[in-house]
This record gives C-alpha cells, sequence and structure tokens, in this order.
C-alpha cells in the first residue's frame, strides 16, 4: 500500500496511516476530537530500531532467543509428524476398507453401489498418499545454537 493514500470504509475501526513521514490517527478527520500531535516516521523507526538494539540483539538475549527459535522449531516438526501419523492412519482405514469390499465382491456379493466406493476409496487413497509423500518430505533441520545466532545478528 502507498504510504500517502488512506483507506476508506464505513465500518472501519481506528487505524494508523503513514502519511508524508507522519503517523496520523485515522479517527482525527472523521471525528476531529483527536488533540495529539502528528509525530514523525523518523522518531518512531529510530526508537524501534534503538529498542531492537537494547532488547534482541544483545549477549544477553541470544540464549533466550535461541531456545525461543529452536521450542518455535520443535513445536512444527511435532505438528508435521502429528500430520504424517494422521494421513498414515486414514491411509490405512482406507485400504481397509477397500479390502473388505473385494472379498464380499469375491464372495459373490456385487451390487453398483460397492463398485462406485470402491472407486471413490481408491481416489481418496490416491490423494492420501499424495498429502503423505508431501508430509515426508518436509526435512528436519538441525537446531538454532547461540553461535549460529551471533554469527547472524553481529
Amino acid at each position: 500500500m502507498d504510504n500517502n493514500k488512506r483507506q476508506s470504509g464505513a465500518y472501519k475501526a481506528k487505524e494508523v496511516y503513514l502519511l508524508s513521514g507522519l503517523i496520523v490517527c485515522g479517527n482525527r478527520d472523521r471525528t476531529k476530537e483527536w488533540n495529539n500531535p502528528e509525530i514523525r516516521r523518523e522518531y518512531i523507526e529510530s526508537y524501534i530500531i534503538s529498542q531492537l538494539q537494547e532488547k534482541t540483539f544483545n549477549e544477553e538475549a541470544i540464549p533466550l532467543l535461541a531456545k525461543q527459535l529452536n521450542d518455535y522449531h520443535n513445536s512444527k516438526q511435532s505438528n508435521v509428524k502429528g500430520e504424517r501419523e494422521r494421513l498414515a492412519k486414514s491411509l490405512e482405514g482406507i485400504e481397509r476398507q477397500i479390502t473388505n469390499i473385494v472379498n464380499a465382491i469375491a464372495s459373490g456379493t456385487f451390487n453398483i453401489a460397492l463398485s462406485s466406493k470402491i472407486w471413490e476409496l481408491k481416489q481418496q487413497k490416491l490423494q492420501l498418499g499424495q498429502k503423505l509423500l508431501e508430509a515426508k518430505g518436509v526435512t528436519e533441520k538441525a537446531a538454532i545454537t547461540e553461535d549460529t545466532l551471533r554469527q547472524l545478528l553481529f
């Protein structure tokens, strides 16, 4: 979005806009009740950068950052692992249903419903197989060390 344009809408909540290097409340023009001064964008940017340097890009924060990044990565990996297990169980269930239908047909019970059901199950099996292959393709990554973070941040 261009920093010099405001969006309009009847049901929009209060928003902050960047206009010509100034931070302005979107409610200001509409209600005329805003008495706070505009703030130059450069002041806000310099404040944010100084806070990042003070709180994030320093030696004391490195162990905490490494732990949080590794925790986040591990939670993502456990989600992928759970998804793989769920897909594998679903695939087993579909294969079991297909086997039961084939056995029913082999024993002499045949009707159109069984034929269409087996076709539907085979389509589901193909889709689940593809999803399972994609989930298995997600590789585990090495843990992020404090030294790696130091190299990236400093």
